[in-house]
C-alpha cells in the first residue's frame, strides 16, 4: 500500500512539473487527452502500482503515433487487466476450466467469463455507446479476450511478473463472431485481431471525434 501511494504521488509530481516546464505543451495536452480516455482508477486493488509506468509506456509514446498502436499497447498494460478484472476472466471450455471442473466439488466456486474489458473496450475506448455493437458481440468479445493477464508465479509458465502475459490455458477456444466478422485466430492473435479491427471501425473515429 505504501509503495502504491508512492506511484500515485510520483505520478502526480510529474504531470504537474511537466505541465509548467516542459517545452513541448502540445504533447503534454495529448498525454492528458488520451490518459483520460483510457482511464484507470488508482483506488482499485493493484492497479495504482503500476500507474507511472501505464502512463510512460502505454499512452505517451503513442500520442503522435497511430491510434491502433496506443489501443493495443492500453489494452495488454497491467493498470488496465487489473483495473477492468480480466486476470479473472476464465473461459468455461479453456483448459484451465476443464482441469479445475474435474476436481471441484459441485459447491466449489466456477470458472467463469468477466465481460469488464471487453465492455469498456467497446463502449468507452472505441465505438462508442451507440456503436453498433450488441450484448452478444460484449460477450463474445469477453471470451476471446480470456487469458489476457498479468505475469504470475502461481502456476507454470505464468510469464513474467507484473508484465503483460498471456494464459493460454485460460483462453477459451475456438473461432469468434464480433461485429459480423469472423475470428478464426488461435491464442493471442484472436483478441489482438479484434482490437486492430476496431481501431479501425467508422464508429471508433466517430466517437473519438
Amino acid at each position: 500500500r505504501q509503495f502504491a501511494r508512492q506511484e500515485v504521488q510520483t505520478l502526480a509530481s510529474q504531470k504537474m512539473a511537466r505541465a509548467i516546464y516542459s517545452e513541448r505543451q502540445l504533447e503534454e495536452v495529448l498525454v492528458d487527452f488520451w490518459f483520460n480516455h483510457f482511464n484507470v482508477f488508482a483506488g482499485k486493488g493493484r492497479t495504482s502500482t503500476f500507474l507511472v509506468d501505464y502512463e510512460r509506456e502505454a499512452i505517451r509514446p503513442h500520442v503522435a503515433g497511430r491510434f491502433a498502436d496506443m489501443l493495443a499497447a492500453v489494452e495488454a498494460h497491467p493498470a488496465m487487466i487489473l483495473y477492468l478484472d480480466n486476470q479473472a476472466s476464465i473461459g468455461p471450455s479453456s483448459p484451465l476450466a476443464q482441469r479445475r471442473s474435474r476436481r471441484s466439488s459441485a459447491s466449489d466456486r466456477k470458472l467463469g467469463i468477466n465481460e469488464n474489458l471487453a465492455r469498456e473496450i467497446l463502449e468507452l475506448h472505441t465505438l462508442g455507446v451507440d456503436g453498433g455493437y450488441t450484448q452478444q458481440d460484449v460477450t463474445t468479445f469477453a471470451r476471446a479476450l480470456t487469458g489476457w493477464s498479468v505475469g504470475t508465479d502461481r502456476f507454470p509458465g505464468g510469464g513474467e511478473l507484473g508484465k503483460f502475459a498471456f494464459h493460454d490455458a485460460a483462453h477459451e477456444p475456438g473461432a469468434k463472431t464480433i461485429l459480423g466478422t469472423r475470428y478464426g485466430q488461435s491464442g493471442v492473435a484472436q483478441p489482438r485481431a479484434v482490437l486492430s479491427d476496431l481501431a479501425r471501425h467508422p464508429a471508433t473515429a466517430r466517437h473519438l471525434a
